[in-house]
């Protein structure tokens, strides 16, 4: 989209300038500006100083003056022209021609505006609850991020943690899950309780800091199904306000313990102490930082660098090219030192973990299709004999299973589309490429193939 500057530019309809992004770890400042359908543009100093002098009635060399009063440098005005039209129009950041109405882009503008597509990021999203029932609970539940309580909590769950894993113990919490199946149930029940308070931790973490969080959802991730919560507006907060938002879900889980614990003083039901050990494991995960898991943004916060993973060609771009990566350099440099340090360890993980899929993708598929199979039978059998709570139970499982078989058709798709994406980018006017490229694609096929052939795994479905 380019723009006729015989007219004032206007920015388009719905973009907020953010401001700075605060403690950051690039070396020249960066800001951030969001458009109308929510996506978060992160612009040099110079385009959002531009930006922030647009206005609908300056023309390019009045922009030019006041932001060459704002940098200290001079700037003309065919310069701001360009960084108009060829920088932040095609973001989507100023109008369309004054032709259509509002200031706004055509339909056909609006469907060509660039949208991030991170890697490993959840999919086929889903609203639980709208940004204002979010909101709301952001705010019911904000007075829980005050010092004395956090501290009460901390505390809390120490005393709870000793009493239960060294004085305890869950043996007698494992007998009676094991001896009925309905208390197998209510653990389920009350973990999935856990994750949407977890979401309410987010929520709630990004308003006390006086941001809004949007909608609360669920998705795929990977291959299972996943909680979330929009925070993205978390990202005009300190760093200190980013990671209260990110450790409000596993500090929520904490408070929910705390609330099983009060459950079991009075009820003294076995399975709630369960129930507190699952959570814990819940947690651990969500601290990872090798996946889209809360470990990830606080990563990612601490640092002061959005989107780890658009970082890693970057870093194995100056790892194996000579000089130093554009993007690389840009960052300073414990930023730099952290994020190849956790390029290196995340690399080799995430190669294996999909390598893995790839090669065992038919057998992993087989297995979980037979136990769906098995859940249907299973699930018919005890509505015969009126077994309701395990038919449910069967259900729930099959469930899973059926899910998990669609995520990883799902994940293998989205690696597949990238990847053809990376090949039609590289070979791009050039047959020669092609060439090689769908000589390379045929043989890793036939190669794949193959080794399914060979290991059985198109047999027993």
């Amino acid at each position: 989209m380019r723009l006729d500057l015989a007219y004032p530019p206007r920015l388009a309809a719905g973009v907020e300038l953010l401001g700075e992004l605060r403690d950051s770890g690039f070396a020249q400042p960066h800001a951030l500006i969001r458009r109308a359908d929510g996506q978060m543009i992160q612009l040099s100093l110079l385009l959002y100083l531009v930006a922030c002098r647009i206005d609908g009635t300056r023309a390019p060399g009045a922009i030019a003056a006041l932001v060459s009063g704002d940098l200290g440098r001079s700037l003309s005005a065919s310069q701001v022209s360009y960084v108009i039209t060829d920088k932040l129009a095609p973001l989507g950041v100023v109008a369309g021609e004054p032709c259509h109405p509002a200031g706004q882009a055509s339909p056909a503008d609006q469907a060509a505006l660039p949208t991030a597509s991170p890697l490993l990021a959840l999919r086929a999203r889903a609203t639980l609850f709208p940004a204002a029932a979010a909101n709301v609970a952001g705010a019911l539940f904000r007075p829980l991020f005050h010092w004395p309580v956090i501290v009460a909590v901390i505390a809390g769950v120490g005393v709870m943690d000793y009493w239960l894993f060294v004085l305890h113990g869950l043996s007698a919490a494992y007998r009676q899950v094991l001896g009925d199946p309905a208390d197998l149930l209510l653990v389920a029940v009350l973990t999935i309780a856990s994750a949407v308070f977890h979401e309410c931790g987010h929520a709630a973490g990004c308003r006390y800091g006086g941001a809004r969080p949007g909608r609360i959802g669920v998705g795929v991730y990977l291959v299972w199904p996943s909680f979330f919560t929009d925070v993205t507006d978390s990202y005009r907060l300190s760093r200190a306000g980013r990671l209260r938002t990110d450790l409000g879900g596993v500090y929520f889980n904490a408070i929910f313990m705390l609330a099983l614990a009060g459950c079991y003083a009075v009820t003294g039901e076995q399975v709630v102490l369960l129930t507190i050990a699952v959570t814990h494991l819940e947690m651990l995960e969500q601290l990872l930082p090798f996946v889209r898991f809360d470990g990830y943004f606080i990563l990612s916060d601490l640092v002061g660098v959005p989107d780890l993973f658009a970082r890693v060609a970057p870093v194995l771009g100056a790892a194996f090219a000579r000089g130093r990566h554009t993007h690389v350099a840009a960052l300073r440099r414990p930023a730099r030192w952290i994020i190849t340090a956790w390029v290196l360890c995340v690399i080799p993980l995430l190669a294996f973990t999909v390598g893995y899929l790839l090669l065992h993708f038919p057998a992993v598929n087989r297995s979980l299709w037979l136990s769906v199979s098995n859940a249907g039978h299973l699930v018919a059998g005890d509505i015969a004999g009126r077994r309701y709570v395990a038919a449910a139970l069967d259900a729930a499982g099959g469930a899973l299973a059926a899910l998990s078989s669609a995520g990883s058709v799902y994940l293998a798709v989205g690696l597949a589309r990238r990847a053809a994406g990376l090949v039609r980018r590289w070979t791009a006017d050039d047959p020669d490429r092609r060439l090689i490229a769908a000589v390379a694609v045929a043989a890793c096929a036939a190669s794949l193939a193959a080794f399914w052939a060979a290991r059985g795994q198109f047999r027993g479905w």
